[in-house]
């Protein structure tokens, strides 16, 4: 059985709403200025037995974190992480208070979005072309031609917007890996309210060859390479 660690915080005058864990509630344990979520009790090993367990093991571990970020900044940690006791945590806690500490101030007032870029495809006429022999090639060339000219515009759309962002945030991640699907992670003030009623429908304007979904505000999840436990 371990101590299974969901976040970091500052702890608050205010009370938190802790809400229900994997198996039972969650609970603040206290160190000099820091508080991890945790709940006792967890077997590691159990909540992977399966894949089914797996996915219910990480959907509750990124509800908890959520459902507290909508109350106070904090770190999210990465899912998977257990002590086998409270001495640890707290050896732990203490020895990399001034790191987490940092983090968290640097933190306190942002949030992240997820910025999801889908490509539009082109109406395909091909097979409504009314023609024959060369009128017939000429058509699909124009067509071939036509496509080629529109993935180009997508490319500079795609590179148009990365630049909007870099020059509007400081923290941005692109993501290219997959080729349908495009992802931009940054981080915002916490109470930028021009974000989604402005900026968002001037993006998706400038960016008529992509679909565009941003996000909720969500924890810093991108952004704690260094700083994660």
């Amino acid at each position: 059985m371990s101590i299974y660690a969901y976040a970091l915080l500052v702890p608050t005058e205010s009370p938190l709403v802790l809400p229900f864990g994997m198996e039972r509630n969650i609970e603040l344990v206290y160190s000099s200025g820091l508080a991890a979520i945790v709940e006792p009790e967890i077997s590691l090993e159990a909540i992977q037995a399966t894949d089914e367990h797996l996915l219910q093991a990480v959907l509750n571990h990124d509800r908890v974190i959520r459902e507290l970020f909508q109350q106070t900044p904090l770190l999210p940690l990465r899912f998977g992480r257990g002590f086998t006791s409270q001495e640890k945590l707290l050896n732990h806690l203490e020895k990399h208070q001034e790191q987490y500490l940092e983090a968290l101030t640097h933190l306190a007032d942002k949030v992240e979005y997820t910025l999801k870029m889908t490509p539009c495809d082109l109406l395909d006429e091909s097979d409504s072309i009314d023609a024959r022999g060369k009128a017939y090639l000429l058509a699909k060339k124009q067509r071939y031609q036509t496509q080629q000219a529109f993935q180009a515009q997508q490319c500079e759309q795609w590179e148009l917007l990365s630049q909007l962002i870099l020059k509007t945030y400081t923290n941005v991640i692109c993501e290219t890996r997959q080729s349908d699907v495009r992802q931009i992670h940054f981080l915002a003030q916490r109470n930028d309210s021009t974000l989604s009623t402005q900026l968002f429908s001037l993006w998706q304007v400038q960016c008529s060859h992509w679909q565009l979904a941003l996000s909720e505000p969500l924890p810093p999840y991108h952004f704690l390479e260094n700083t994660l436990i």
